[in-house]
């Protein structure tokens, strides 16, 4: 209808496709472990001749040696186009190395044009940091030095991300590009930079309490000089998980909630506070005057903020953190109360020290 209404304004659609048939077979072959696909399409035009293109691939995963996994495809088509037929081939091999690097190499022909040949090497082994080199000609060009070289590397940063792209072929062309991509969200509770968003994802926005360098979900994202951070495309209406790296916390940092849940609607900012703590911290044993220990689970509060920044475990044993210079930490159960004066210093990679608590007047 929509031809019909055009060819009224002048527009000539004669050569358009009237149908169009398909007819595909996919086919795993366990015997072989071999994957085949078939198609053969069929179309039809107004006041042009009907053609038919046909297409064959093969592909399959296999072991040699140490080398596991290694991938081989073979395309083959026929294709039709402005009376003229041409045959096309196209060959595939990975080659998987250790830490995520691979080899690729691959062959391509289109009718009577020289066949191409290309071989990548791909390096992932920094999940922030992949790269890949490509070499690319026909045979003649490879002998005359005119082979295509290209590369390409991706920076993966807390705040964004840096793609640079360059490709050079003698005598022909040299390029060199490279943008970057990253979002910023801004709310009540703070704003950060942050990577990309992709289309109306939701995103969490991170609070470490003014803490910077708290690395969250595997470096992709860090708390910056306010202590927020914003992790982006979260999926829609499914649990969304919020991990905080504690292998490779600040100095003096202890985070008690590293991972948190939540799921959130299309678009939405979630917003989840980290229970972090900066200073120094301390393993020790809590002892009273008379040699005795507090009770098991009474709470150590930091006197000058009324901060609880320990607990209480068998026989005095107390895990302190976020400890301030020259801070006196008080201890109440009862109708007793004491008071400690820990070390301007930690000690989490010694023993234990005795911590004497003076009853408070």
């Amino acid at each position: 209808m929509s031809e019909y209404i055009s060819s009224r304004d002048g527009s000539d659609s004669s050569s358009n496709e009237k149908e169009s048939y398909v007819l595909s077979f996919n086919q795993f072959v366990a015997p072989l472990e071999l994957n085949t696909y078939l198609s053969v399409t069929r179309n039809t035009y107004w006041n042009s001749e009907t053609n038919t293109n046909y297409s064959f691939s093969l592909s399959r995963s296999f072991d040699i040696g140490a080398f596991k996994n290694i991938s081989a495809s073979l395309a083959m088509s026929r294709v039709r186009w402005n009376d003229d037929e041409e045959n096309q081939y196209y060959f595939s091999l990975t080659l998987p190395l250790e830490n995520n690097r691979n080899i690729m190499y691959s062959l391509q022909r289109y009718g009577d044009d020289a066949t191409t040949q290309t071989a990548t090497w791909y390096d992932g082994s920094d999940r922030n940091n992949p790269w890949n080199m490509s070499v690319s000609g026909t045979d003649k060009e490879f002998g005359d030095g005119e082979a295509a070289m290209r590369g390409y590397y991706q920076h993966y940063s807390p705040y964004g991300r840096l793609n640079v792209n360059g490709s050079v072929k003698p005598s022909s062309y040299r390029s060199l590009s490279a943008g970057w991509n990253g979002s910023f969200t801004a709310t009540r509770y703070g704003a950060a930079l942050h990577d990309y968003n992709s289309g109306n994802s939701s995103r969490v926005m991170v609070d470490a309490d003014g803490i910077a360098g708290v690395e969250v979900n595997n470096h992709r994202s860090m708390t910056n000089m306010f202590g927020i951070s914003v992790v982006p495309s979260v999926g829609n209406y499914t649990t969304a998980m919020v991990m905080v790296n504690n292998n490779n916390l600040p100095d003096g940092v202890d985070v008690t909630n590293s991972v948190i849940r939540t799921t959130l609607t299309e678009g939405a900012i979630g917003y989840m506070p980290l229970s972090a703590t900066k200073g120094y911290q301390i393993i020790g044993v809590i002892r009273l005057e008379d040699g005795r220990y507090p009770p098991l689970g009474v709470t150590v509060t930091d006197k000058a903020t009324g901060r609880d920044i320990g607990l209480v475990a068998d026989d005095g044993f107390v895990y302190l953190s976020g400890i301030q210079e020259n801070s006196i930490l008080t201890l109440k159960w009862n109708d007793n109360v004491c008071d400690l004066t820990p070390p301007n210093h930690s000690n989490l990679d010694g023993q234990a020290i005795i911590l004497p608590c003076k009853p408070a007047h």
